[in-house]
């Protein structure tokens, strides 16, 4: 009887994936712009607040910011939380401050290669055609509640 080797098996652990340096600068590029649309209005109890949530490339990609931001936020602030973003069958979370992929669902025969590539190439157009409704459409979302003397009148 004779006995073969096995190969060694090596358990490595979940490996780490980063956009590009580009990429990420052009995501602080596009949370920069979509923050400086927020409108923040308030009187002493209320107040309400519209601000850009969404940019969308028909069916075929999508820019979500998963921040919260009310108001307006100064450029040093702006990379905080996380972006999802969906190219085709592909869904990303990329926290905005490492730009580390945090989470993903890709089909499995698309390459890394070229989700990276699509990540850029879409980043990209979504810079370029920002202001043209005609290429992007922007969602917007709309927030209103009590400020904090609101809430004191109220519990009177």
């Amino acid at each position: 009887m004779q006995v073969h080797n096995i190969q060694s098996t090596s358990f490595q652990g979940k490996t780490r994936r980063f956009v590009t340096p580009e990429v990420k600068e052009g995501i602080r590029e596009l949370l920069t712009k979509m923050n400086s649309e927020t409108d923040y209005k308030t009187n002493k109890y209320v107040f309400k607040s519209e601000f850009t949530k969404s940019l969308k490339y028909g069916d075929k990609a999508e820019f979500i910011d998963g921040r919260l931001y009310l108001t307006k936020f100064p450029k040093s602030e702006q990379m905080q939380k996380e972006t999802l973003f969906t190219i085709g069958k592909t869904q990303l979370v990329i926290d905005n401050k490492t730009g580390e992929i945090i989470k993903f669902v890709k089909p499995f025969f698309t390459t890394w290669k070229k989700i990276m590539k699509n990540v850029d190439e879409y980043v990209n157009l979504f810079k370029q055609n920002y202001d043209n409704s005609n290429v992007i459409t922007k969602k917007r979302l709309s927030m209103q509640g009590f400020t904090e003397e609101g809430q004191m009148l109220l519990k009177w």
